[in-house]
């Protein structure tokens, strides 16, 4: 796995697709709706959530997740959880960064 994303790289791909890993051989093509400025517990850090939806028909509960982009296949193991879902009906997933800030 490679280092956590940063609240700059997940802002740069806003409404583009990563790939939800659920097994180890089937990903679930997500999007990346919108990421989210948290307040950090000090100036060292950057605090971010990123929201994801689902596909219409697939509704997954809160789990430990890879999700990878297209250009980075080996991505991350995240921590996701629901959030309330699309006006579309798609469910969301979330996920929650608190990362050292980068240099």
């Amino acid at each position: 796995m490679y280092p956590m994303p940063t609240q700059d790289m997940l802002m740069q791909h806003v409404g583009q697709h990563f790939q939800l890993w659920t097994t180890a051989d089937q990903p679930i093509d997500i999007e990346l709706l919108e990421v989210v400025e948290g307040i950090p517990m000090s100036p060292e850090y950057q605090c971010f959530s990123a929201h994801f939806a689902l596909p219409i028909g697939h509704d997954l509960p809160q789990a430990l997740f890879r999700l990878s982009h297209p250009e980075d296949e080996e991505g991350w193991l995240l921590l996701m959880t629901p959030g309330l879902p699309c006006r579309d009906g798609r469910k969301v997933l979330h996920a929650s960064f608190h990362n050292d800030s980068p240099a």
